[in-house]
């Protein structure tokens, strides 16, 4: 298998599978349906459990800001390529757990689920799976904000430059 064989596989997701992000921090960047991920495992390895698994190696619930709680998952995913089963891919996932709503709080009773989801999202990402989407940092819910090319401190006047990490 060439370097490069599955990466150029899975790298481009169809506009069926995907969608602009219509409201909140994401506004704007582009979400990947998860079921075409299963899809291109399934396409590329064979079917779940025979081709490629997902494996559960930790699940944590913790308390986040303004009495939300958040829901982690972190996982392995196998693949088998040329009959030989692959070393670990890690993942790790999260999702809201409670909640804080303009009516109150909230429990997701598919958080557990919500979180797996996105863990294997995470591990794809290893394998380019939407690598196309992810290159074009402008479209991407990934997006980074890594440069604000210059803004002025109200004190000084003087231009200061914002570096990665500190938005």
């Amino acid at each position: 298998m060439e370097n490069l064989e599955i990466y150029n596989k899975v790298k481009e997701v169809p506009k069926t599978a995907q969608k602009t992000i219509g409201a909140g921090r994401l506004k704007g960047m582009t979400d990947i349906n998860p079921q075409w991920r299963i899809e291109k495992l399934t396409e590329v390895f064979g079917p779940a459990g025979i081709g490629w698994y997902a494996k559960e190696i930790k699940r944590e619930f913790v308390d986040g800001a303004n009495e939300e709680k958040m829901c982690f998952v972190d996982i392995e995913l196998y693949i088998k390529v040329d009959n030989e089963w692959s070393k670990p891919i890690y993942g790790t996932g999260g999702s809201t757990f409670v909640a804080k709503e303009k009516n109150g709080l909230y429990t997701s009773d598919e958080v557990v689920k919500m979180a797996y989801t996105d863990a294997i999202s995470v591990a794809c990402k290893q394998l380019g799976f939407g690598a196309d989407i992810y290159w074009n940092k402008t479209d991407s819910k990934y997006q980074q904000r890594t440069t604000v090319q210059s803004q002025y401190a109200k004190k000084e006047d003087k231009p200061i430059m914002i570096e990665e990490g500190q938005l």
